[in-house]
Protein backbone atom coordinates (compact mmCIF):
# COMPACT_ATOMS: atom_id res chain seq x y z
CA UNK A 1 0.00 0.00 0.00
CA UNK A 2 2.94 2.41 0.18
CA UNK A 3 4.00 2.25 -2.47
CA UNK A 4 1.03 2.62 -4.19
CA UNK A 5 0.75 6.29 -2.34
CA UNK A 6 4.16 6.83 -2.88
CA UNK A 7 3.63 6.24 -6.70
CA UNK A 8 0.56 8.62 -6.60
CA UNK A 9 2.33 11.39 -5.02
CA UNK A 10 5.24 10.90 -7.93
CA UNK A 11 2.65 11.01 -10.44
CA UNK A 12 0.65 13.65 -9.06
CA UNK A 13 3.92 16.15 -8.70
CA UNK A 14 4.88 15.30 -12.72
CA UNK A 15 1.41 16.26 -14.03
CA UNK A 16 1.14 18.92 -12.02
CA UNK A 17 4.76 20.19 -13.46
CA UNK A 18 3.12 18.90 -17.22
CA UNK A 19 0.38 21.38 -16.61
CA UNK A 20 2.00 23.95 -15.66
CA UNK A 21 4.46 23.31 -18.58
CA UNK A 22 1.26 23.05 -21.05
CA UNK A 23 -0.88 25.77 -19.53
CA UNK A 24 2.16 28.71 -20.00
CA UNK A 25 2.79 29.55 -16.21
CA UNK A 26 5.19 32.58 -16.36
CA UNK A 27 7.81 31.09 -14.48
CA UNK A 28 7.91 28.11 -17.23
CA UNK A 29 8.00 30.61 -19.75
CA UNK A 30 10.99 32.51 -18.02
CA UNK A 31 12.71 29.19 -17.50
CA UNK A 32 12.45 27.86 -20.90
CA UNK A 33 14.18 31.03 -22.26
CA UNK A 34 16.66 30.95 -19.51
CA UNK A 35 17.14 27.17 -20.95
CA UNK A 36 17.16 28.47 -24.49
CA UNK A 37 14.33 26.26 -25.65
CA UNK A 38 11.52 27.27 -27.79
CA UNK A 39 8.16 27.54 -25.68
CA UNK A 40 6.81 24.95 -27.91
CA UNK A 41 9.79 22.61 -27.03
CA UNK A 42 8.82 23.54 -23.27
CA UNK A 43 5.63 22.40 -23.91
CA UNK A 44 6.82 18.84 -25.35
CA UNK A 45 8.25 18.65 -22.52
CA UNK A 46 5.48 19.07 -19.90
CA UNK A 47 3.15 16.72 -21.87
CA UNK A 48 5.99 13.62 -21.34
CA UNK A 49 6.02 14.47 -17.48
CA UNK A 50 1.71 14.50 -17.79
CA UNK A 51 2.17 11.08 -19.94
CA UNK A 52 4.76 9.45 -17.74
CA UNK A 53 2.71 10.15 -14.65
CA UNK A 54 -0.63 9.32 -15.54
CA UNK A 55 1.05 6.47 -16.75
CA UNK A 56 2.31 5.61 -13.96
CA UNK A 57 -0.73 5.69 -11.91
CA UNK A 58 -2.85 3.62 -14.35
CA UNK A 59 0.24 0.75 -14.53
CA UNK A 60 -0.01 0.99 -10.37
CA UNK A 61 -3.43 0.76 -10.28
CA UNK A 62 -4.23 -1.36 -13.29
CA UNK A 63 -1.18 -4.02 -12.68
CA UNK A 64 0.67 -3.46 -15.43
CA UNK A 65 4.13 -3.34 -14.54
CA UNK A 66 5.66 -3.66 -18.06
CA UNK A 67 3.60 -0.26 -18.53
CA UNK A 68 5.07 1.21 -15.03
CA UNK A 69 8.92 0.44 -16.03
CA UNK A 70 8.33 1.99 -18.97
CA UNK A 71 6.69 5.31 -17.78
CA UNK A 72 9.33 5.21 -14.75
CA UNK A 73 12.16 4.81 -17.02
CA UNK A 74 11.10 7.76 -19.50
CA UNK A 75 10.47 9.72 -16.84
CA UNK A 76 14.04 8.84 -15.57
CA UNK A 77 15.30 9.97 -18.97
CA UNK A 78 13.80 13.06 -18.85
CA UNK A 79 15.08 13.95 -15.59
CA UNK A 80 18.21 12.99 -17.23
CA UNK A 81 18.10 15.32 -19.73
CA UNK A 82 16.43 17.84 -17.05
CA UNK A 83 20.12 17.69 -15.16
CA UNK A 84 22.21 18.42 -18.06
CA UNK A 85 20.15 21.50 -19.03
CA UNK A 86 20.28 22.43 -15.78
CA UNK A 87 23.64 22.37 -15.44
CA UNK A 88 24.55 23.52 -19.15
CA UNK A 89 22.90 27.08 -18.32
CA UNK A 90 24.62 26.68 -14.80
CA UNK A 91 22.12 26.78 -12.54
CA UNK A 92 22.56 26.57 -8.77
CA UNK A 93 23.20 23.20 -7.27
CA UNK A 94 19.39 23.93 -5.23
CA UNK A 95 17.96 23.80 -9.16
CA UNK A 96 19.34 20.78 -10.29
CA UNK A 97 19.15 18.82 -7.57
CA UNK A 98 14.90 18.12 -7.63
CA UNK A 99 15.69 17.05 -11.20
CA UNK A 100 18.40 14.67 -10.04
CA UNK A 101 16.17 13.52 -6.87
CA UNK A 102 13.03 12.75 -9.16
CA UNK A 103 15.67 11.16 -11.37
CA UNK A 104 16.70 8.47 -8.92
CA UNK A 105 12.85 8.00 -7.62
CA UNK A 106 11.56 7.13 -11.00
CA UNK A 107 14.53 4.71 -11.28
CA UNK A 108 13.93 3.00 -8.26
CA UNK A 109 9.90 3.20 -9.33
CA UNK A 110 10.90 1.03 -12.35
CA UNK A 111 13.02 -1.30 -10.42
CA UNK A 112 10.08 -1.94 -7.76
CA UNK A 113 7.82 -2.54 -11.16
CA UNK A 114 10.01 -5.01 -12.06
CA UNK A 115 10.39 -6.46 -8.98
CA UNK A 116 6.47 -6.92 -8.75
Amino acid sequence: MAFSAFVVVISLLFMGGGLAKLAGVDVMRRDAERFDLKYGTYRLIGAAELAGGLALCVARFASQPLLGIVAAAGLTALMSGAVVVHLKAKDAVAKTVPAAAFGVITAVIAYFFAAS
